[in-house]
């Protein structure tokens, strides 16, 4: 087999990221710096989410990350960033890792987990998981054939009716970087055919011919029953079934509103080698064809059918692009089709009335909204200058990603840390299909409040990030120099009093954080929202010490209230009541 001429480059490019991001982040271990590279740039979690879902160590039972996604399925990680890129993970690793989740599954880890591990085993089994995913991720080569057969093995074991759904898969270096640039996406080797009523606008553009038709969503969805996944292109997450987007694509296509589906929907893009339309046949003839956009639209079509909802009067607009042969064209369209970030919460919402005008208003203040995720990323120098130009300042330190302002004004404003940090989802939600989008998203909110709340969280974040600087450089360190180091940040009594705890509760902490700040400043101590920035310029670290005092007080005298590990105990909005109270208690103790 000829070997991969880009595999040498994106190991070399994969080098020095991991080495930028292991300086920035002050990492020791060598895998360390593939786990904040892998979460980082492949699934664009921030600095605080990667630490909250690593638990890479001693005890770690061959499990260096868990990370529960929006639709509740478990994914464990293990990383291997070994130097050559030919080696594959040692069947000792394996091995290791299938004995832990045997543990982990059946629950008898208790006694050799280390703790990061517990608690984050604690929030999984705080809920009833769809579904567990086992990721093995590598630099390198992959696993050998012996630790495949042995993975299957273990999906075999715990395969039962009284089980949620087992799957585990590997990415080795060649994997990485066809993630990372969404090339060599696999063609369905049948000709793929479409009969069309009216012959389909054809245009010759650069390098290649475009045709724009459209076809009734019934031969889509037949397209689909036959090739199944392998029309779509590859993607690490499989079929999410019933998701919010899925369901709006479905209603569409499965009520009156079906002949509307062509304007609502972006469409579907085939890139096939090469096409022919036979004006007699009025046949459009697609060769080595494959979808390189609208997987989701094809999948809620195909569900919609077999469930005989699917309307006869949709049409679903469609374009076909054929490279004529030209894999570097080729590679350039599946690139360019696909260089989009995965439609994330809040996405469906970017485009709301209340949003769009939210978008103005910050505008109008010298703020951008970034109202679809990885947007500021993709834009021009020239839309970038039209940014700047349109909210009076540089675009630097002047954003705001619509997500994560939604979570911290949730967990200040509105007084709900629990929806901020473990429904996320739930904001973006109508009150109807149970969420609370109308009630947060209500004329309560202003843009003023959404720069205080975003400025609150960047505080916090930042505490937090100082922090987790500090534990990494103390972490195996004798304990005199581990409370030394902490007390650079958290001050010497809190260091002194809780340094066994606080490095579970830190990268947990900030929305929970967050939401103590609002209501301790503007309901105990009636200060104007509007006060808040300058109050946390002023004295904000030492208002933070005091709430990580009290909260860690607080659990610790009252183990009946707080007999949940710490990441449970921190989205839970009982204990955040129990905790605004104890420190409403406390207030001659706090600074003023």
């Amino acid at each position: 087999m000829t070997p991969n001429p880009l595999l040498p480059l994106f190991k070399e490019q994969l080098e020095a990221e991991c080495g930028s991001i292991g300086r920035d982040q002050n990492l020791s271990v060598r895998g360390h710096t593939l786990i904040y590279w892998y979460f980082k740039r492949l699934l664009r979690f921030s600095d605080a989410d990667v630490a909250e879902v690593i638990c890479d160590g001693a005890a770690d039972l061959g499990i260096d990350a868990i990370w529960i996604d929006d639709d509740e399925l478990v994914h464990f990680f293990q990383f291997k960033n070994p130097e050559n890129d030919v080696k594959s993970v040692p069947g000792g690793e394996i091995d290791k890792l299938i004995s832990g989740l045997r543990l982990i599954l059946f629950r008898k880890h208790d006694q050799i987990a280390n703790e990061e591990l517990k608690a984050r085993l604690d929030e999984v089994y705080s809920l009833v998981p769809k579904g567990y995913r086992i990721h093995i991720i590598s630099s390198g080569r992959g696993i050998e054939k012996e630790s495949e057969i042995k993975l299957n093995a273990l999906v075999d074991e715990l395969r039962n009716p009284s089980n949620n759904m087992v799957e585990w898969d590997v990415q080795s270096l060649e994997n990485l970087q066809e993630r990372f640039y969404q090339q060599n996406l696999p063609a369905v080797e049948q000709p793929v055919r479409f009969t069309l009523q009216s012959p389909p606008y054809m245009l010759r553009s650069g390098a290649a011919d475009c045709y724009l038709f459209s076809v009734v969503g019934e031969i889509l969805a037949g397209l689909y029953n036959v090739h199944k996944e392998g029309l779509l292109q590859r993607n690490i997450r499989v079929d999410q079934g019933d998701t919010a987007t899925n369901r709006l694509i479905e209603q569409t296509c499965s009520t009156l509103e079906s002949s509307n589906f062509i304007h609502y929907n972006n469409g579907v893009t085939f890139l096939c080698e090469s096409a022919n339309f036979d004006v007699f046949q009025k046949t459009l003839v697609l060769n080595k064809a494959q979808v390189v956009n609208g997987g989701q639209t094809i999948r809620a079509l195909y569900r919609a059918s077999q469930k005989n909802t699917l309307r006869s009067d949709v049409l679903v607009p469609m374009r076909a692009i054929a490279s004529t042969g030209n894999k570097d064209f080729a590679n350039n369209v599946a690139v360019n089709q696909n260089n989009q970030n995965q439609i994330g919460t809040g996405f469906l919402r970017s485009n709301d009335q209340f949003v769009v005008q939210l978008d103005h208003a910050l505008a109008s203040l010298g703020w951008y909204l970034e109202r679809r995720e990885g947007e500021l990323d993709s834009a021009t120098a020239e839309e970038k200058a039209a940014i700047s130009q349109r909210i009076s300042h540089e675009v630097g330190g002047r954003v705001i990603k619509l997500k994560e302002a939604a979570q911290a004004y949730t967990s200040t404003f509105y007084g709900q840390p629990e929806i901020a940090k473990k429904n996320v989802r739930k904001i973006f939600l109508s009150v109807e299909d149970g969420g609370y989008y109308e009630r947060i998203f209500s004329s309560a909110m202003t843009a003023e409040k959404i720069i205080i709340a975003h400025k609150i969280k960047i505080f916090v974040d930042e505490f937090v990030r100082k922090f987790a600087t500090i534990r990494r450089r103390v972490q195996g360190s004798d304990l005199p120099d581990i409370i030394s180091g902490y007390e650079t940040v958290l001050g010497v009594d809190l260091a002194e009093k809780h340094y066994d705890v606080a490095h579970q509760v830190m990268p947990q902490c900030s929305l929970f954080v967050c939401g103590l700040i609002y209501k301790d400043l503007v309901e105990n101590q009636s200060i104007e929202f509007t006060e808040i920035e300058r109050v946390l310029d002023n004295r904000g670290s030492e208002l933070i010490r005091f709430y990580l005092q009290s909260i860690m007080e607080f659990a610790r005298n009252n183990k009946d209230k707080a007999d949940r590990s710490w990441p449970v105990l921190l989205k839970s909005n009982a204990f955040f009541s129990l905790v605004v109270a104890y420190v409403g208690g406390q207030r001659k103790g706090a600074p003023t």
